[in-house]
């Protein structure tokens, strides 16, 4: 039985989910105020589960919360994006090496998703998932169709490579998927230097 649905939610937890689809989907947009008083409106709550909510939300980087001036929803520049897409080629390569050694015959990963478990790393698959998030507020709903059609077109050769246990050739789809995922968020190429994988 999946853990998930015996683990009953704090109110807290509740209003950071919808909190975090809403900044995801831009309906909140980067720099947004947002306002304590007036979310537990129209939450119908009061303001401290709201105020919880935020600060799980500010950790993990969705929100930023300036003592004396409020809560907005965060904004990245060009370079945050860069830099965010440095260190996440970095995981994401990790991910992929460790993917292509425990990959079982056959099995291909079917979502980015897949592909970070199936690397057996926990600790990977929650950073990297964290840095995503942050990528698809700063790109948006577009970026996120785009994306998700970018994993789309290397799934099926990805998988392929896995299941053959070819890193040389999953490393070489997944530095083409990076790159492409790289001028959809209009970023320079990767430094020279940065490396995804060995």
């Amino acid at each position: 039985m999946d853990e998930a649905l015996l683990r009953p939610y704090a109110l807290y937890e509740a209003i950071a989910a919808s909190l975090r689809e809403r900044i995801l989907a831009h309906e909140l947009a980067p720099g947004c105020p947002l306002d304590e008083a007036t979310l537990a409106q129209g939450y119908g709550v009061s303001r401290t589960p709201v105020r919880e909510a935020l600060k799980v939300l500010a950790h993990q980087g969705l929100l930023q919360i300036e003592p004396r001036r409020g809560c907005c929803v965060a904004a990245f520049s060009g370079a945050d994006v860069a830099a965010l897409l440095d260190v996440l080629e970095v995981l994401e390569g990790f991910a992929l090496n460790e993917a292509a050694l425990k990959e079982k015959e056959g099995a291909a990963p079917l979502s980015h998703e897949a592909l970070l478990q199936s690397a057996g790393n926990r600790h990977a698959c929650e950073l990297v998932m964290l840095l995503r998030e942050k990528l698809l507020l700063a790109g948006g709903p577009a970026y996120q169709r785009k994306e998700a059609a970018l994993f789309s077109a290397i799934a099926t050769a990805l998988g392929e490579a896995l299941a053959r246990r070819d890193r040389a050739q999953a490393q070489h789809i997944w530095q083409g998927y990076a790159g492409e995922r790289r001028q959809s968020l209009a970023c320079p190429p990767a430094r020279a230097g940065a490396t995804i994988g060995p």
